[in-house]
């Protein structure tokens, strides 16, 4: 396929058609590709192992202790859990508002209705485990994507054996990059109440309300797709330099981007390794989300760590818990109050599609952030994710553990946006701190360029800045803000 790196680029939906090429058949056995998840449920014996323990009485909540505890004498440094008999008596402030009586009610009854029912949910499925590098094909400058799609009642299987430690990691995948072990939350040194009680509400809302796929019969109404997508190492599909699209509409918002109901994508500032440190306690942003939408902590298991040049994406993952608070200071505070919008039925007499969740990982903000390879790195990055976006929220990506500059961030991924044909970017200004921006001035005066114009700009600003200037730069911003510094239009 002929492709001069995107130089004729003018319709962007033509153009990305173009260089897209879906990935999704493969061996396993490719060591290049990527290999499988092998469910307790595949071997009889296991699986009657398995059987005999989940379907032991429960009198009360400290029995759970002990599945947990009886499934991590298989591991190889088997660990005693005691959360529930510790955490389950409902007076520890680190629990927040978690209804543990509901839990012994319904909760764990629909974690061991769901977590049984593996053999039917999975008869002969295979599920994939995305290596590195499997996204895109040989070919240079081409766009490739590999997608699995499971059912909610599937992801809520695989999360429950996930919790009681049923599901080991294969023996040809390597210990970091299996990180789906919800069972750390309850035990080991990782034991986090506030973190553990957000993922025990997940069952306890779908006990209550139900599976939203198997509550229309619409076929949009479908459960999650993950999808790994990127592009092999060297040039990029699209190009830079002399590209004239014009800078999509930017607006400023406040709240949370989870919250954004407009869009049918939402940006996910993430760890190379997707969902960070949650199975460890952690709680910035990439934490509070997959513990919030637990659907999401599927994509640990079936994808390892991002390059540079790939992207991953999550389609339908919905919203249980609400929580206040951040780090240390996290805390469950109920059921998600918006859920209903989930239910409501749309224009198209159907139930309302969750959206996207495009997870990119930044460049650091302290390293040469300010070169031309660690600018193009960014953009590119934010360029795969925001493939297929129509409507976006996104914010300051990058710019709390990761240090990046408020201005510098806004402009990458405005970028990237335009290029991806994004009709309007609903910017969420949040958690600023003590670092001001000139996002709104810089709208108003850069709007009204290209693509190609704005990256240039770009360059000329951070040419003497290399490789990371960051207080001149904010001088610099500043006086583009202010007018005094224009960009040159050839």
């Amino acid at each position: 396929m002929e492709n001069n790196n995107g130089n004729n680029n003018n319709n962007n939906d033509e153009n990305n058609e173009e260089i897209m090429i879906e990935l999704n058949e493969f061996e396993y056995e490719d060591d290049k590709v990527g290999t499988r998840l092998t469910l307790p449920s595949e071997d009889e014996e296991v699986w009657n192992y398995v059987k005999e323990i989940l379907e032991r009485p429960i009198n009360e909540l400290s029995d759970i202790d002990k599945i947990l505890t009886k499934f991590s004498e298989k591991d190889a440094e088997p660990r005693i859990c005691t959360f529930f008999e510790k955490y389950a008596t409902g007076n520890s402030s680190e629990t927040g508002e978690f209804d543990f009586q509901y839990f012994k009610e319904k909760g764990i009854v629909m974690m061991f209705e769901v977590a049984l029912q593996m053999p039917e949910l999975f008869n002969e499925i295979e599920i994939p485990i995305f290596k590195m590098r499997s996204s895109w094909p040989k070919e240079a400058k081409v766009f490739g994507k590999r997608s699995f799609s499971l059912s909610r009642r599937q992801c809520a299987c695989l999360l429950a054996h996930s919790f009681f430690g049923s599901l080991k990691r294969p023996q040809d995948v390597q210990k970091n990059d299996f990180r789906f072990t919800v069972v750390d939350l309850f035990m080991g040194a990782a034991v986090s109440p506030n973190s553990a009680c957000i993922f025990l509400n997940y069952f306890n809302m779908i006990a209550k309300y139900g599976f939203l796929d198997e509550m229309d019969d619409n076929e949009n109404a479908h459960g999650l797709i993950f999808i790994r997508q990127g592009y092999k190492k060297g040039p990029s599909p699209w190009n830079w330099d002399d590209n004239d699209k014009p800078l999509c509409k930017v607006q400023l918002v406040d709240g949370s981007i989870e919250e954004n109901f407009k869009c049918d994508s939402h940006a996910e500032f993430a760890n190379g390794f997707v969902g960070g440190g949650v199975m460890t306690g952690d709680a910035a942003m990439e934490e509070i989300l997959f513990l919030v939408k637990p659907e999401l902590m599927v994509s640990m298991v079936l994808e390892n760590r991002m390059v540079d040049e790939e992207s991953i994406i999550v389609s339908g993952a919905i919203k249980y818990s609400q929580t206040t608070g951040y780090q240390s200071t996290l805390e469950f505070d109920g059921e998600y109050k918006n859920l209903h919008k989930y239910f409501e039925m749309n224009d198209n007499n159907s139930l309302n599609i969750p959206t996207r969740t495009c997870a990119i990982d930044a460049i650091r903000g302290g390293g040469p952030a300010m070169t031309k390879s660690a600018l193009l790195r960014d953009m590119n990055k934010a360029r795969i994710a925001f493939q297929g976006c129509t409507n976006l929220a996104t914010g300051h990506w990058g710019c709390g553990a990761f240090g990046n500059n408020h201005d510098l961030m806004f402009i990458k991924q405005w970028l990237a946006a335009s290029d991806a044909g994004v009709k309007c970017m609903y910017y969420h200004d949040f958690k600023r701190g003590a670092q001001s921006h000139s996002i709104f001035p810089l709208i108003r005066k850069l709007k009204n360029l290209t693509v190609g114009q704005l990256w240039n700009f770009l360059l000329e600003l951070t040419s003497d800045l290399q490789p990371f200037n960051v207080s001149e730069f904010s001088q610099k911003i500043m006086k583009v803000s202010h007018g005094k510094i224009k960009p040159t239009i050839n």
